[in-house]
C-alpha cells in the first residue's frame, strides 16, 4: 500500500475523497475499502466519485445476473490483466499501474478519453489490481456486452447521484461499469 496520490484526489474539493457517494460514511471511520473513479474526456475530468465497497457491491447486485456474469468473464478472461499483475508486482508507483489500459495495453500517452480507478483504505491506496486505467474503447466494449436492464440501472445511478454537466457529458457514451 502507498499514500493515495493527488491524481486520485477530488478535483471538486482539491483534497482526498472523504466519504462514500451513496452512504456518506467517512472513509477514515470505516473498516471497508473504497474505490475512486475518475472519467476523462480529453484533458478534462468530467466525472469523479468515491464509493465504499459495500455500496459498490449493492450497486453491482442491482445489475442483471447476465451482466454480472458477462463482466466477471470479461475480466477473468483478459490475459493482459494477469500479465500486468505479474509485470508490475512489487511496484508501488501508481504511474506504473496506469501507464497502459488495463485490458488492452494501449499506452495512456496515446489516449484522450479514459477512466482511472483506484482502491483505497483510509488514506492508503491498495496495489494490484488497482490502480488502473481503462481506455474509452475498452469501456465501450464492456458496455456493449451488458443488458439493457443493467445499462438502464447504471443510468439511473448516474442521474440519481449527479446533476447537470457531469451526467450530461457522459451521454450517450456512458462510463465504465464499476471497473
Amino acid at each position: 500500500m502507498s499514500a493515495i496520490p493527488p491524481s486520485f484526489h477530488s478535483l471538486e474539493h482539491e483534497a482526498p475523497f472523504q466519504q462514500c457517494l451513496t452512504c456518506d460514511r467517512e472513509f477514515e471511520e470505516i473498516d471497508d475499502p473504497y474505490t475512486v473513479t475518475k472519467v476523462f474526456k480529453g484533458p478534462e475530468c468530467v466525472f469523479e466519485y468515491a464509493m465504499c465497497l459495500p455500496c459498490r457491491r449493492n450497486l453491482a447486485r442491482s445489475f442483471s445476473e447476465e451482466s454480472q456474469q458477462t463482466m466477471k468473464k470479461f475480466f477473468e478472461d483478459n490475459d493482459h490483466l494477469a500479465w500486468r499483475s505479474e509485470r508490475l508486482a512489487g511496484k508501488e508507483d501508481h504511474r506504473d499501474w496506469i501507464a497502459q489500459c488495463a485490458t488492452c495495453a494501449t499506452p495512456l500517452a496515446e489516449l484522450t478519453d479514459y477512466s482511472l480507478a483506484c482502491m483505497g483504505f483510509g488514506d492508503q491506496m491498495i496495489i494490484d489490481p488497482f490502480p488502473m486505467m481503462v481506455c474509452a474503447r475498452c469501456e465501450k466494449d464492456i458496455q456493449s456486452r451488458l443488458s439493457k436492464t443493467t445499462r438502464d440501472q447504471w443510468d439511473k445511478f448516474i442521474l440519481d447521484n449527479f446533476e447537470g454537466p457531469p451526467a450530461d457529458s457522459l451521454k450517450p457514451d456512458g462510463i465504465p461499469i464499476l471497473v
